[in-house]
């Protein structure tokens, strides 16, 4: 798979885009940012499909074939970034339990794509790029905070984190695109400071 200098740049906006939103004075959760942007490729994978997800309920589970088929192209996308970037694993610490997922995350899935979703398609349509190439450029984005994480949780962890992600990403309706509010920064009249 070769990737396009329009995904390559959109690989770090969506960095931008994830950090803005996620962080808190420029300091990110590493398994909230890994869960986030691999929760985000899943679900631009998702849309990819043209499944009939409109009348769904954000949250529900959706099982698609094409979600089996092409989910773990994303998991392959970030394992090829990160051999890039020379990060080796360790085979043992690699696995979904529980307990080598690191801590929560802050936010759900539902939550995490309302932040993040509508943006993120804006950004890949100002760059040119369909569903499915945004969703890989995604998995680039994730490669890149699991590798920013990796001095605190573990490069096996982030790894798990991600793939765990990635595949709720696929298998979750998202929510309806511009049903989230846009962030305000104006304050409520009522507030005096």
């Amino acid at each position: 798979m070769s990737i396009s200098d329009s995904q390559n740049k959109t690989a770090g906006e969506l960095v931008d885009l994830v950090t803005s939103r996620v962080g808190s004075n420029g300091a990110v959760h590493p398994e909230t940012a890994i869960a986030s942007i691999a929760r985000l490729a899943g679900s631009l994978l998702l849309r990819s499909f043209n499944l009939n997800i409109d009348s769904l309920e954000p949250g529900t589970v959706i099982l698609s074939t094409e979600a089996n088929e092409k989910g773990p192209q994303l998991i392959g996308i970030m394992s090829s970034m990160l051999q890039q970037f020379g990060l080796s694993m360790d085979k043992e610490k690699l696995g979904g339990e529980q307990s080598k997922l690191g801590t929560k995350p802050d936010f759900s899935t539902v939550q995490s794509l309302s932040l993040l979703q509508d943006d993120a398609i804006g950004i890949a349509k100002s760059n040119g790029l369909e569903l499915k190439e945004a969703a890989q450029s995604a998995a680039m984005a994730t490669a890149f905070f699991v590798k920013e994480c990796a001095n605190d949780i573990g490069v096996e962890t982030g790894f798990n984190v991600a793939a765990y992600n990635f595949i709720d990403g696929c298998k979750t309706v998202p929510p309806a695109i511009g049903s989230t509010p846009k962030a305000d920064n104006k304050k409520p009249w009522y507030k005096f400071w």
